[in-house]
């Protein structure tokens, strides 16, 4: 499954919603997109955020449903080199 990793502008969350998505990191479950966090990195009001997903798409899909709303042209596929 392709890695991805997006950036986009996020306001510090609510801790309710940092519990959230330390759920769904923790759960280690693809969502109805297949897309399934692996990380999320907070810093100065941006997110940078690592996913295995079936596409870019499922990325960005899987944002909208969490409503953080992305565009493609956030997200890249990675490669780690490790």
């Amino acid at each position: 499954m392709p890695t991805f990793l997006d950036h986009h502008a996020m306001p510090e969350p609510s801790p309710e919603m940092k519990e959230a998505m330390a759920g769904r990191i923790r759960s280690g479950q693809a969502d109805e997109n297949g897309a399934k966090a692996l990380n999320v990195y907070l810093a100065d009001g941006e997110a940078y955020c690592l996913s295995d997903a079936p596409s870019a798409e499922a990325v960005v899909k899987a944002h909208e449903a969490a409503g953080v709303p992305i565009r493609r042209g956030d997200v890249v596929e990675v490669t780690p080199i490790a």
